[in-house]
């Protein structure tokens, strides 16, 4: 039986990197498909490691390293989601959490800003939203120990959420929308929706669960089709529908209208004033890869926007392009990965939403981007279809101009930052503040 009460009072964070400075912390060793952590655990030592779960070996380490505290345990996963249970017990405070196919981070991250307006608030550091990611974030928040929580929870499999909600009891449920992400695994929205609402299967016996009033699926939901799919034996939800926030706002798009509306409603809900929550939104700049505006020298500015990327935040990001004052309006749109057998049909759907708007140019990047294409049909777009980053930065390069608008827009695994990095490099980084300024 391993001592959490020992670890939470020995180490003040969590380690899964043996490259990382592991002086004063917890070192996990996790076995993943391609390594296991526990190869590492030397370098985690020579790194400061005086604590340290293990899966094996434990005598033989001993024996070679007699100054660290190693804990035997059955699966490192296991017990430090068993950790971060423990973790979440000792916390006296509010939990948010924040689920959804897309906008998770953003969403919280808006949640955050409108609450620490008036209140003391912690949130998932970067995104750290997953089987390994969300015990690391309810020791840290343990140890922080703020009036308020938000915490972002992610799945991609069947049986994850239940998993993160047995450890993470929140109080507040916030769902963004059930898009097309991860249909790969879940096979339907329906089967997507069913698997998030776990989210309600901790050990708190009363969740308020926030739900889209624009999504379909998710609007649909009553406390009787919530009983019926099995979550209600042993739990009341009062279910709270938001809409669009009708406030000015620095980041464009109908979708951060709508992390707005939720922000003021549960703003209000925990008892902060609408002046102080609307007077934080309104300051709100985005995050990095989320919607970031970028500018350079001569007069380019580029929308960030390639952290990630779902149908649903494709189409809503070409939107925003669409709308943009600029001499040209240039779409750069990646493969969007983890789609399932409509993968092609999803792709080339974002093309149908672009044939109505006003843009004036097309780059795309990977095989399945092509049918974005594809979908124009008869609108014709230049622009080029490109299989590699080299082949794309070349091609961007020969075209863009000062006054051009540019949305980088795919799945993480494209690296379109690698891009953008490029072309501030080329034409000059300008500042945001002075454009805000000026």
């Amino acid at each position: 039986m391993v001592d959490f009460e020992e670890i939470f009072s020995a180490v003040n964070r969590i380690v899964i990197d043996s490259r990382e400075d592991c002086s004063s912390a917890l070192f996990v060793p996790i076995k993943g498909e391609k390594q296991d952590g526990h190869r590492f655990i030397p370098m985690a030592i020579e790194h400061g490691a005086k604590y340290i779960f293990t899966a094996e070996n434990e005598e033989k380490l001993i024996k070679s390293y007699p100054d660290v505290h190693f804990y035997p345990v059955k699966d490192t996963l296991e017990a430090l989601q068993e950790l971060g249970a423990f973790c979440r017990k000792k916390y006296k405070g509010t939990l948010i959490g924040v689920t959804g196919s897309v906008g998770k981070t953003t969403t919280r991250e808006m949640i955050a800003t409108a609450l620490s307006s008036e209140k003391k608030v912690f949130q998932t550091k970067g995104n750290a939203n997953s089987q390994i990611g969300v015990p690391i974030t309810l020791f840290a928040m343990a140890r922080e120990n703020r009036e308020i929580s938000v915490i972002e929870m992610g799945i991609s499999l069947p049986g994850e959420m239940e998993r993160l909600a047995r450890m993470a009891s929140v109080d507040f449920a916030v769902f963004t929308n059930i898009g097309d992400a991860h249909l790969e695994n879940m096979h339907t929205k329906e089967n997507t929706c069913f698997e998030k609402l776990h989210i309600l299967m901790g050990e708190k016996r009363k969740v308020e669960l926030y739900l889209p009033k624009r999504d379909p699926i998710l609007s649909a939901l009553t406390e009787e089709k919530i009983e019926d799919m099995g979550f209600l034996q042993d739990i009341s939800v009062s279910l709270f529908f938001y809409d669009k926030a009708s406030i000015p706002l620095s980041v464009p798009g109908e979708h951060m209208k709508e992390n707005a509306g939720v922000a003021l409603l549960l703003a209000k809900r925990l008892g902060i004033s609408e002046d102080s929550a609307v007077r934080a939104l309104t300051a709100f700049r985005g995050l990095p890869g989320r919607g970031e505006r970028l500018f350079t020298k001569d007069g380019i500015t580029i929308i960030d926007d390639s952290y990630n990327a779902s149908p649903s935040s494709m189409k809503a990001a070409v939107q925003v392009l669409s709308r943009e004052k600029g001499k040209r309006r240039i779409a750069v749109l990646g493969d969007m990965n983890e789609l399932g057998t409509e993968e092609l049909i999803l792709h080339r759907e974002v093309g149908e939403e672009m044939r109505r708007l006003s843009l004036d140019c097309l780059f795309t990047l990977g095989e399945k981007a092509k049918e974005i294409r594809t979908g124009l049909q008869d609108k014709k777009l230049p622009g080029a279809a490109c299989t590699s980053l080299d082949e794309l930065e070349k091609a961007l390069s020969e075209e863009i101009k000062e006054g051009d608008v540019i949305l980088f827009k795919a799945s993480h695994s494209l690296s379109l930052s690698t891009v953008i990095k490029k072309i501030l490099e080329e034409h000059g980084h300008e500042s945001e503040l002075k454009h805000i300024r000026s």
